[in-house]
């Protein structure tokens, strides 16, 4: 952006944040989270638009759990020698996620490995991190301060879907917004009340295969968007062109003398909705 801004160049940037899942109550429980285990395990949860954290009714916190191992049981017959699952990038990377699990751990969180085959995954060579949930997560662990860029997914709860989105409309605008529910009035409040880049409703990351849709950022996850025709739109000028004709109330209308008569006619052409103020 700063490269671009020394030659006035308009641009659009796709950024990251932490996109949350909302689960509503009138959700499908297990279909929602064998959904967003798809999408978080996709390249190990190392995606822009994957979901970051998930937020679920009080009490539903254990049976998220539960439907989580099945489906990663059901993926995932076993992890360490898996083609299709994804290993970590770097060394870097890697011990970044597994330092977050640990801090995570010693400041009181309950951690969840998924490994269905119970694999030894420490060797560092094979860069490989079973998906994790973390329950009890609070504000002070890195995993809810940070974009994760990983398999790691923190799971909130909370006791009325107001409380849900004060948490989302408390943070930065993430990149996208996942909500899960049967309840249309429900789901009209969330997407109301919240501002995102994108939005899937009853699944994840769908949006962002929709060419037709505009894909893209707002605030700290970006700005500008592309896909279909508001991508054509975004890196193209639209370059007005008038072409006056003999008569021109445009010029009458700029013209001293400015009599009462003519402040009138402009108020009446005013609020006919003719000019802006």
């Amino acid at each position: 952006m700063r490269a671009a801004s020394e030659n006035l160049t308009p641009l659009t940037l796709e950024l990251g944040g932490k996109s949350p899942v909302l689960i509503g109550r009138s959700a499908d429980l297990a279909d929602a989270v064998r959904r967003v285990m798809t999408a978080k395990i996709f390249n190990a949860g190392q995606g822009c638009l994957l979901p970051d954290y998930v937020m679920v009714p009080k009490g539903f916190e254990d049976e998220f759990v539960v439907h989580a191992t099945m489906a990663i049981k059901t993926m995932f017959g076993a992890l360490k020698d898996n083609p299709d699952y994804t290993s970590i990038i770097n060394d870097r990377h890697f011990g970044r996620l597994r330092s977050w699990i640990e801090e995570a751990r010693q400041k009181g969180a309950k951690v969840i490995e998924l490994n269905p085959a119970a694999e030894d995954l420490s060797d560092p060579t094979l860069r490989r991190i079973a998906p994790t949930l973390i329950l009890d997560a609070t504000e002070e662990m890195t995993v809810l301060k940070e974009e994760i860029f990983g398999p790691i997914l923190p799971v909130l709860t909370y006791d009325s879907i107001d409380d849900a989105i004060a948490y989302v409309r408390n943070h930065p605008h993430p990149l996208t917004l996942y909500y899960f529910g049967q309840d249309e009035a429900e789901e009209r409040l969330v997407l109301d009340q919240t501002v995102s880049g994108g939005v899937t409703v009853n699944d994840c990351i769908t949006h962002a295969l929709a060419k037709s849709l505009p894909f893209g950022g707002i605030g700290h996850s970006g700005m500008g968007a592309y896909g279909g025709k508001a991508g054509f739109l975004t890196f193209s000028h639209a370059r007005s062109i008038y072409r006056q004709g003999k008569s021109s109330k445009a010029e009458l209308a700029l013209r001293p003398p400015f009599t009462p008569a003519f402040q009138a006619s402009l108020t009446e052409a005013i609020n006919r909705g003719n000019f802006k103020e």
